[in-house]
C-alpha cells in the first residue's frame, strides 16, 4: 500500500470515528428544499473520474451559481474544463494548512450561504458537517446503508449498488429540484495538445505518427486500494503485443507516487515504451489522451477522462464493478470476469477490502486485453478511411465479459 492509499485509509478511519457520532448529534428536522434553486454548493473532495462523471452538475454553471468543494489538486483540471463553475479548494491532508483551509470555507460559506447543498460523497461525513454548521441551505445526499449519513441529509437519494455512478449523480441532482442537462463532451484545448505534442516531441519522446497508433497504458489505479491494479508484466505483455502487430507506440502514464509501479513495467517489457509516469499533470493527461488512438487502464480516473474525451479505452476491472463504475461510450470495453467473490469494494464498506490475492484481476489475461484493443485499433483505423474504401472488421469485444469463458 502507498503512502498516498494509508493516508486516504486514516483519513476514512477517522471520518467514521467522528462523522457517525457527529451527524447523530446534530440531526435536525428536515429543511424544505426551494423550488428551482439558483445558487448550489456541491460536495466532491477525491476522484478526477468521478469529477468528470459530475459534468451535467457543471454545465449548469452556464445559467446558475454552482460552487464546489473539492481538493486543490483538481484545481487547474476544473479551471480549465469547467471555468464556470466556482472552486472551494482544500490541500490534502495531512497538511498543516488544512485547518486554515477549513476554517475560511465555513467562514465563507456562512457569509454568503447557497441556497442547497448537494453531497456528492458515498460515504465520507466530514465535508457535509462542515457545511451544515456553516449554513442552512438544505442538504441533497446519498444515504449509504451502514455509514450513518441520514441524520445528515433533508433529501435522500436511495443507493442502489447495480446503478452507474454517472446516474446516481444525475439522481442527486433531480433530487435537488434541478435540471440534468446532457454533460458536453470533454474537450482538450487545441493549445493544449499542441504544447504538450511539441514538448514530447522535442524531449524525444513521441515519434512521427504517420501509421503509428499511438496507444497509453495506465497502470496505476489512484488512491483507492491498490488490489484494482492488473500486474505490471502483463501490461508489459500488452505493451510488447501491440507494439508488435500494430506498431503501436506505448506510452505509460502514472502519478508520481506510481513511479515504482510503471518502472516495473518498463522492466518487463521486451519492446521500447516511453514513460510519462509523474511528468504529466491532469490537463495535460487530458491532452495526451485526446491525441492518442487508445487508452487500457485500470478502474481509476483516467478511464473517465477517455470515454468522456471519445478516445476507444479498455478497461480492466476486478474489485470493482464495470456496472457501477466503467466507461460508458461506444468505442469503449470495459473486462470483468465476474467471480463470486466480486465486487469485494463497495460504498457501504467505504470502499474498503480485505482481499489481498487479487485473483478477480489475474482472471483478466492479455490476449483479452489484447483482442479488444486491436478491434478497437482496427474499427478507428476504418473510421478514418475513406467511404469508398470499406475494410472488415474483427469482432468487436463484448462491453462486459466472463474471462472465464471461452
Amino acid at each position: 500500500m502507498t503512502l498516498h492509499s494509508r493516508l486516504l485509509d486514516a483519513c476514512k478511519s477517522i471520518d467514521s470515528a467522528l462523522g457517525v457520532p457527529l451527524a447523530r448529534a446534530l440531526a435536525s428536522p428536515p429543511r424544505p428544499l426551494p423550488e428551482d434553486p439558483h445558487d448550489v454548493l456541491c460536495l466532491r473532495l477525491w476522484g478526477l473520474g468521478n469529477l468528470v462523471l459530475l459534468g451535467p452538475l457543471f454545465a449548469l454553471a452556464a445559467e446558475r451559481r454552482v460552487r464546489l468543494l473539492t481538493l486543490a489538486r483538481h484545481a487547474d483540471f476544473m479551471r480549465r474544463h469547467f471555468p464556470l463553475v466556482e472552486l472551494l479548494p482544500l490541500p490534502e491532508p495531512p497538511s498543516l494548512a488544512l485547518p486554515a483551509a477549513l476554517a475560511r470555507v465555513r467562514r465563507d460559506v456562512a457569509r454568503d450561504p447557497p441556497q442547497v447543498l448537494i453531497d456528492c460523497e458515498q460515504f465520507l461525513r466530514l465535508p457535509a458537517l462542515l457545511l451544515r454548521t456553516a449554513c442552512d441551505a438544505p442538504l441533497v445526499g446519498m444515504d449509504t446503508p451502514g455509514q450513518g449519513r441520514a441524520p445528515l441529509l433533508d433529501r435522500a437519494v436511495r443507493y442502489d449498488s447495480t446503478r452507474h455512478v454517472a446516474d446516481t449523480f444525475a439522481a442527486l441532482v433531480r433530487a435537488a429540484g434541478l435540471p440534468v442537462p446532457a454533460a458536453a463532451a470533454l474537450r482538450a484545448p487545441l493549445a493544449d495538445r499542441e504544447a504538450l505534442a511539441v514538448r514530447l516531441r522535442r524531449a524525444g519522446l513521441l515519434v512521427g505518427r504517420a501509421d503509428r497508433p499511438l496507444v497509453v497504458l495506465h497502470a496505476g489505479s489512484g488512491d483507492h486500494f491498490p488490489g484494482r491494479r492488473w500486474p505490471p508484466e502483463r501490461f508489459a505483455a500488452l505493451a510488447d503485443a501491440l507494439t508488435g502487430s500494430c506498431g503501436a507506440q506505448v506510452l505509460l502514464t502514472g502519478v508520481r507516487s506510481e513511479e515504482p509501479l510503471v518502472a516495473s513495467v518498463v522492466a518487463h517489457a521486451r519492446r521500447p515504451v516511453t514513460n510519462l509516469c509523474g511528468a504529466l499533470d491532469a490537463s495535460a493527461l487530458v491532452a495526451l489522451l485526446a491525441m492518442s488512438d487508445l487508452l487500457v487502464a485500470n478502474d481509476t480516473g483516467p478511464v473517465h477522462l477517455a470515454d468522456a474525451l471519445g478516445t476507444p479505452t479498455v478497461a480492466l476491472y476486478g474489485p470493482n464493478t464495470p456496472h457501477r463504475y466503467g466507461p460508458r461510450g461506444p468505442r469503449s470495453r470495459a473486462l470483468y470476469a465476474d467471480l463470486p467473490c466480486s465486487p469485494c469494494l463497495d460504498d457501504r464498506t467505504m470502499k474498503r477490502s480485505s482481499c489481498r490475492h487479487h485473483v478477480c484481476m489475474l482472471a483478466l489475461p492479455v490476449q483479452d486485453a489484447a483482442a479488444a484493443a486491436r478491434a478497437l485499433l482496427a474499427a478507428g483505423r476504418v473510421a478514418a478511411e475513406p467511404a469508398s474504401a470499406p475494410r472488415a472488421l474483427p469482432a468487436p469485444a463484448p462491453e462486459v465479459r466472463d474471462a472465464r469463458t471461452p
